[in-house]
């Protein structure tokens, strides 16, 4: 579907979604207790999931059962195979009704624009579990005017800087001595490029279509991602900036010189990752979430390929002007209570739940008895669960005290350990055509189709167009 199409069908979903909020939410069919605990209850509680849950239907059933037996409830997870956000919008507007629905952070602000969400700020007030076992700063985050309409799926880390150690070992590289320049990392590329043979390999690949894990390279310039609101209240793009010349300009010498992969101006995710991966190894260094230092070190393992053959570590990316790094932390993965929700205190429950210790566990590692097996202390992920990743939903769980059952993935404590230089991007309903925009005009850029400063002021114009930024 063409992106008008798109935006034609969530403009008629939204307005259909707002009808049906109208129409009145449905009576939960539990009562607060005065600790702000719910009593126990029945019913079910119909949620319409994405990435949370059992990997296939077989399994979705024995999440589906271990969520149940955990909350008290009878709970139906409805999770759609492909194009969630279209089936999602679909859905809404056919007058179906979910307690939860999962939201990325533009469609829960899209949403709450449309008065679709309920407000269940006092809900969560009243909950010493999620007022508690979830960090202030996690629900400052989703906070919009003093008002919050959804709770959590997962804690949300930060991408960083991937390098394949075992081809910059061989071009005598130490990755930890790398200057966090913008000569230094071109230095290194050089060497990487100088030291393989294949003439399909190219030391650095970035997804630049959708302008994704640009943060750690624009650091340079002091210049964070996405829109930002000044002093007068005006957004405004600093990837539009004058001052972005200079990254867009060193992305332009590292193409031009044969340094990044040409297909960066089209490639997706899972292309740039597949040439990462150990099978391939075509790219050295890119930029992706923590999670996926470990995956693909955990692959190549699954595969029988020791880490002296491939290893992926970590960098927090280019220093800013004041010595410092800027990383970008993910917007919330969110599960939201729509208006029209008939069971928002069990909704609020299945919250609670994932903001425990116990709930991580199911998120994370899995069911017990499926992915793992043993006792407390000496669990073993069984062969189903290593092909898992501990990942159900949650690879990194909201608790804010949660331990993990199993140790992370080679390279994640790694990476992890840059969580202080990452922060959010701020909200905004239109992030689809602040991508494409972006991407657009840093390709022309970068291919040298106009010069930098032609294309950053067609990028700011166009978003002023576009109505994603004002100036």
């Amino acid at each position: 579907m063409k992106r008008k199409q798109m935006m034609k069908v969530i403009s008629t979903v939204l307005s259909a979604t707002v009808a049906l909020s109208l129409a009145g939410c449905g009576g939960g069919e539990t009562e607060q207790k005065a600790d702000g605990g719910s009593q126990e209850n029945s019913g079910t509680v119909k949620i319409m999931a994405s990435v949370t849950g059992g990997k296939d239907d077989e399994e979705m059933k024995l999440f589906e059962d271990a969520l149940s037996e955990a909350v008290g409830l009878d709970v139906e997870i409805e999770k759609p195979a492909s194009d969630y956000d279209q089936v999602l919008m679909q859905k809404l507007s056919g007058g179906e009704k979910y307690d939860l629905i999962y939201v990325s952070a533009s469609q829960y602000k899209s949403l709450i624009e449309q008065d679709a969400l309920m407000d269940i700020t006092d809900r969560v007030k009243e909950s010493e579990i999620l007022s508690n076992n979830i960090d202030a700063q996690e629900w400052e985050d989703i906070t919009i005017d003093g008002k919050v309409f959804a709770g959590f799926n997962k804690k949300e880390v930060h991408r960083v800087v991937a390098l394949n150690n075992t081809l910059l070992k061989k071009a005598g590289i130490d990755y930890k001595s790398i200057e966090p320049t913008m000569d230094g990392y071109y230095e290194v590329f050089k060497k990487l490029k100088e030291s393989n043979p294949d003439p399909d390999f190219y030391p650095f690949d970035t997804v630049l279509s959708e302008t994704w894990d640009l943060q750690p390279w624009f650091a340079a310039a002091g210049l964070k991602e996405g829109v930002v609101t000044d002093e007068n209240g005006e957004k405004y793009a600093p990837f539009a900036e004058d001052e972005a010349a200079v990254v867009w300009e060193w992305f332009k010498k590292l193409y031009d010189e044969g340094l990044m992969d040409p297909a960066a101006f089209v490639d997706k995710t899972k292309d740039m990752r597949d040439k990462m991966g150990a099978s391939s190894q075509k790219t050295a260094v890119t930029a992706d979430w923590v999670a996926w230092v470990g995956l693909h070190n955990s692959n190549a393992e699954a595969a029988g390929i020791p880490a002296e053959e491939y290893e992926i570590v970590s960098l927090p990316g280019l220093q800013t002007p004041d010595g410092d790094y800027m990383l970008g932390k993910g917007s919330a993965s969110l599960f939201a209570v729509p208006a029209n929700a008939e069971n928002p205190d069990g909704a609020i429950k299945v919250l609670e739940y994932f903001a425990t210790q116990e709930g991580g566990n199911l998120l994370s590692a899995g069911m017990e008895g499926h992915d793992y097996t043993g006792e407390e202390g000496s669990y073993e992920l069984t062969e189903t669960g290593k092909q898992h990743g501990q990942d159900h939903g949650a690879p990194f769980p909201i608790y804010k005290d949660y331990e993990p059952l199993f140790p992370y993935a080679r390279g994640v404590e790694e990476a992890l350990s840059y969580g202080e230089y990452a922060t959010i991007n701020e909200i905004i309903p239109n992030e689809t055509d602040y991508k494409e925009i972006v991407g657009k005009w840093g390709i022309k850029i970068i291919k040298g189709e106009v010069s930098t400063s032609e294309g950053l002021e067609g990028m700011r114009q166009e978003l002023v167009e576009r109505g994603v930024t004002d100036r």
